[in-house]
């Protein structure tokens, strides 16, 4: 029996993060319930929080039995700590040499390793989760299966029940999937370490020698591939690469031998012997090196030039010999060995071509690689990572037989690449590092849940494989989780899964099972995956672990053929998400009333990208609505702490708002079932720390009705580019400055309303004309719903004369500039903040690389004059806005040089470019008229920086514009 006062115990989703620190929530789940397919795994968390320091010496499973069925028996059930850092170091590399020591997790408050260890202890006042996990054989009987979990401790034994419901589908086995998911290993080799051309070598990166003290090649080292392949095949991988060349080395042949024609006496022993090892275990997709190690080695005549713009060679004597020989060799060995039936082999080139140089070799090379299967009757399928789409190019698709886009390629060029894929060739995706969040990955900077998602959004899009290029690269260290998603064990040569790992598996069942739903109805199975994921932009989806699991649950029961109902009523909001008798309101709106202390904040990732945040316990928050139920969704960080809750005065819940890794539009408080009619809803901060607060969704009563008064759209001509946001009420715009006039065609979400522009009436869908002239143009826009009541108000902010111009542009007659992030030494002459106010476009100011990580925002950008300068507006350009542009700055500014005064407070810039693609963005701020300033000081609240651990200024500019009124024309149509 276990005592009293030794510990609680309680159990949380898979998908969870539970920290050291994390107590018993208000209502705790105290059983494991699982729902779940034949050859499926499933898993949960058992969280232990120790009221006195114990050790936990193992936990114990019974037979799962369910009735006259055959059981399901515990050794089918296992357990992994959950772990907050792992010992294992960087072994010394030719790769990343000043690595050599670095942990490959430090201490961390966010959770990853599983531990191996089957003991562990918990301290006093911590909580240890404990990942249980069952698998349900393939043919067991579809019922509710029940056992017990028993957590064996020095305090005592505590028994956790599980339920665990099997239905009648199965997950095919991983040589037997429609999917490919393919990770690069290190095992004798990475990726050019070791290559040897004619004689010259460099050293190999063997992971057998320098992680587990095994010797190259050795049974020893055969017998770690063997457990490595046991684990990826594990986890669904079924594909993998090799290093022909050292294996070939190995035994006595460099690939420079092939140019010369085919060696007699090749020895395939040690490649026979990888092959088989993963093969034994299901692994049927093999790929070979990229080749273009050895086309670098090639004459410099048979080497890329302009030329091949127009036209490729039509031959190259050296590089044909020696692609013709090395593939024939390959091809004649697989065959003799039966390998050519039941495998599929693939050719690397080129690992993200992204030249013109580039896509020429490559399409050279892909055009070869066919004509030598065409006449030896082989299949090696071209492939390659192609980050930017450089190979949808007309001469080089012909010759793809895989495409695989980085996953923001993919959406910008979805429609050339689902072309290719509807005449026959595969369409699969990668990911890594620089797919940051809130793309969906596997980093463990961003929820894990998020790794799981990836694979719902693949499924719905028709994707048909994965590729991430390290599942165990440990030589490159800690690089927020995309270098490695599992973890060296030496003392048991394996290795250790991962939180990641477990969502990665999580992921590749789900799309399985979404398949088989999608060839039942595949209308059902659309509209699961756009429960949860935004179908026009996957980087708005749930982060919601208990939906997640009731949508898996929903997705197994209708895979199976069972009556499931109406698809479970999503939590996490996204743009444009339909749920029936809800509607969503953003923190911004004005029925929202905030005491002193709340300000708002632009966040990328917030629900229609913006938060208010308070600082100060005591801020409130009140809304009043009428309905019959709200949400109250926020942004969680490290920095964010505890609000309570209320409605109607009733009593307040307390929620905790802490994440260790950002979490965005997440529902931290429901209330439902309320009485339909008005209620009010209170917000208050209970701490010193952060809230950031998004947003509500109200839930309306049968029959009630909500109307909207916002603009679906409004177009406008002869401005910069701009994104229109139905529920923002101010812009300010660049006017291009040959242009008198700007038209606007506003468009309501309401057919029923009426518009307005500067007060006269306007034709929904109707383009009305304004002039415009040097200053800053003010134009109003008002709607109205048919309700009549409910009112919405934009006002535009047309800036006209805004050039960079010496003479115009006050920032650039500056004496001093500064600014907080800069570089030094040569980064500092490179990309100082002087670059930001020289007049050029083709300059910028960079912030230091990783500043923001040690140094959390706000950053500050100072600008002196010697003579005090007027000015009201504030350009600020970039190229590449969304990876790299300011969001949120505070403005100050001084007469003196000493004393500072807000001029503005959580200015808003806003982007639309995903990538620095050489087009400049321009985002305008509208300021009070200022005189007299000697200092100006942006205060940088928040910008995008993650994924280049940067952010940039090209151009900064002030300008004083007269105020003017437009006059607005009658409509033209």
């Amino acid at each position: 029996m276990a005592g009293p006062n030794a510990a609680q115990l309680w159990v949380e989703s898979p998908q969870k993060t539970v920290y050291r620190t994390t107590t018993v929530p208000q209502s705790p789940s105290t059983s494991i319930k699982l729902v779940a397919a034949r050859g499926e795994y499933e898993s949960a968390q058992i969280a232990v929080r120790a009221k006195e320091r114990l050790r936990i010496e193992r936990v114990r499973f019974g037979n799962l039995t369910a009735g006259g069925k055959r059981p399901i028996p515990g050794a089918n059930l296992s357990y992994h700590f959950v772990a907050y850092k792992d010992d294992s170091k960087v072994a010394a590399n030719p790769f990343f040499p000043d690595r050599e020591g670095n942990l490959l997790y430090p201490e961390s408050a966010m959770p990853d390793p599983l531990s191996n260890d089957r003991a562990t202890w918990v301290e006093a006042g911590q909580t240890q989760p404990v990942f249980v996990t069952g698998f349900v054989p393939r043919g067991t009987a579809p019922g509710t299966y029940r056992g017990t979990a028993t957590v064996e401790t020095t305090r005592g034994d505590y028994s956790v029940p599980i339920q665990l419901s099997v239905h009648n589908v199965e997950i095919p086995t991983i040589d037997k999937s429609p999917f490919t998911n393919y990770h690069w290993t290190m095992t004798n080799g990475f990726t050019w370490d070791g290559f040897s051309w004619n004689g010259e070598a460099g050293q190999a990166y063997d992971v057998g020698k320098y992680y587990y003290g095994v010797e190259t090649y050795s049974d020893a080292w055969f017998d770690l591939m063997d457990e490595f392949a046991r684990k990826l095949a594990e986890y669904r991988t079924n594909m993998v690469w090799l290093r022909t060349d050292l294996f070939l080395q190995s035994t006595g042949t460099e690939l420079s031998e092939f140019v010369r024609g085919i060696p007699s006496d090749i020895d395939w022993t040690n490649f026979d012997r990888y092959v088989e090892a993963f093969k034994r275990h299901g692994i049927t997709n093999f790929a070979n090196q990229h080749l273009i190690h050895a086309l670098n080695k090639m004459p410099d005549s048979e080497k890329p030039d302009d030329s091949w713009n127009a036209k490729l060679p039509d031959s190259l004597p050296v590089t044909d010999a020696f692609l013709t020989n090395y593939l024939t060799a390959l091809h004649q060995h697989l065959k003799s060995k039966g390998w050519t039936n039941g495998l599929t082999w693939y050719q690397h080139i080129r690992d993200e071509p992204i030249t013109a140089d580039q896509r020429n070799l490559w399409t050279y090379v892909a055009r070869k690689i066919q004509q030598i299967n065409a006449d030896i009757g082989a299949d090696f399928r071209t492939m390659d990572a192609d980050p930017e789409g450089i190979l949808l190019d007309d001469k080089t698709k012909p010759y793809v037989d895989t495409w695989v886009p980085l996953t923001p390629a993919f959406e910008h060029k979805k429609a050339g690449y689902k072309a290719q894929q509807a005449a026959g060739q595969a369409l699969w995706v990668y990911t890594c590092e620089v797919n940051t969040p809130p793309w969906l990955n596997r980093f463990w900077t961003q929820p894990t849940m998020t790794g799981r998602m990836l694979f719902w959004d693949l499924e719905r899009e028709g994707v048909q494989g994965h590729l991430h290029w390290a599942w165990n690269a440990w030589y490159v260290g800690p690089w927020k989780g995309d270098s490695y998603i599992v973890y060296p064990d030496k003392a048991n040569l394996t290795v250790k899964s991962s939180l990641r790992l477990e969502a990665h598996r999580d992921g590749l069942e789900d799309y399985e099972l979404l398949n088989i739903l999608r060839k039942r109805n595949p209308a059902l199975a659309e509209q699961i995956v756009d429960s949860a994921i935004s179908p026009e932009d996957p980087r708005r989806y749930t982060l919601d672990p208990a939906y997640l699991d009731t949508l898996h649950g929903y997705i197994v029961r209708a895979a199976a053929g069972e009556t499931v109902g109406a698809i479970p009523q999503p939590t996490s909001p996204y743009e444009g998400q339909a749920v029936p008798r809800t509607f969503l309101l953003d923190s911004t709106d004005d029925n929202i009333s905030y005491s002193a202390g709340w300000a708002p904040r632009q966040r990328q990732s917030a629900y229609l990208g913006s938060v208010h945040l308070s600082k100060t316990a005591g801020d409130k928050a009140t809304y009043e609505f009428d309905g019959t139920g709200i949400d109250a969704f926020f942004e969680k960080n490290t920095t964010t702490g505890k609000a309570s809750v209320s409605v109607d005065g009733g009593p307040a819940t307390v929620i905790d708002l802490y994440e260790a890794v950002p979490y965005d539009r997440v529902t931290a408080y429901r209330k439902t079932g309320l009485p339909p009619g008005k209620h009010r809803i209170e917000i208050t901060n209970l701490e010193n720390r952060e809230v950031r607060f998004d947003g509500f969704r109200v839930h309306l009563a049968p029959g009630q009705q909500h109307f909207d008064a916002t603009l679906k759209d409004l177009k406008l001509t002869n401005v910069a580019e701009f994104r229109f946001e139905g529920h923002r009420g101010d812009y300010a715009l660049l006017v291009d400055q040959a242009a008198s006039t700007v038209g606007l065609t506003p468009t309501l979400t309401d057919a029923g309303g009426t518009i307005t522009v500067d007060g006269s009436a306007v034709a929904n869908g109707a383009t009305v004309n304004v002039n415009v002239a040097n200053g800053k143009n003010k134009v109003e826009i008002r709607t109205l719903a048919s309700d009549g009541k409910t009112a919405k108000a934009y006002e535009l902010t047309l800036v006209k004369g805004a050039v960079n111009t010496a003479d115009a542009n006050i920032a650039r007659s500056y004496s001093a500039v500064s600014a907080s992030a800069a570089r030094d030494g040569d980064g500092g002459v490179q990309y100082g903040p002087q670059k930001m106010v020289d007049g050029e476009y083709g300059t910028m100011f960079a912030a230091k690389q990783g500043y923001t990580d040690a140094n959390p925002f706000p950053h500050e950008i100072v600008l002196g004059w010697n003579e005090p300068k007027a000015f009201n507006t504030l350009v600020v350009a970039t190229r590449g806005g969304i990876p790299q542009g300011l969001t949120d700055v505070d403005v100050e500014v001084s007469a003196n040089g000493t004393d500072w005064t807000t001029a503005a407070q959580g200015v808003a810039f806003r982007w639309t470019h995903d990538d620095d693609d050489g087009i400049m963005e321009y985002s305008v701020a509208d300021l009070p008229d200022l005189q007299g300033v000697r200092k100006l000081r942006l205060k940088i609240n928040d910008a995008n920086y993650t994924r280049w651990s940067m952010y940039a200024v090209y151009e900064l500019e002030l300008y004083n514009l007269p105020a003017l009124r437009s006059v607005t024309s009658s409509p033209t149509r």
